[in-house]
């Protein structure tokens, strides 16, 4: 679903890490939060309260955007 999202989106941004992986990135708020699938954010948050209160009842973790500077 989320791979659905981010290629509808448009707004799919990719990101290196230090291990040589990407993490693909949908949305451009402060925060985000992981997808089930590994290797995707969905970063709709500006603040790391409305992330975990919105994500409350599931086991994703919510994470600083790695573009935001956080």
């Amino acid at each position: 679903m989320a791979v659905f999202t981010v290629l509808i989106s448009g707004v799919s941004l990719v990101h290196a890490r230090a291990d040589g992986t990407s993490v693909y990135i949908a949305g451009k708020a402060k925060y985000c939060k992981e997808t089930a699938v590994s290797g995707y954010l969905d970063c709709f948050y500006a603040n790391l309260d409305a992330c975990e209160k919105h994500n409350k009842s599931t086991n994703l973790r919510c994470v600083a955007n790695p573009y935001s500077g956080t």
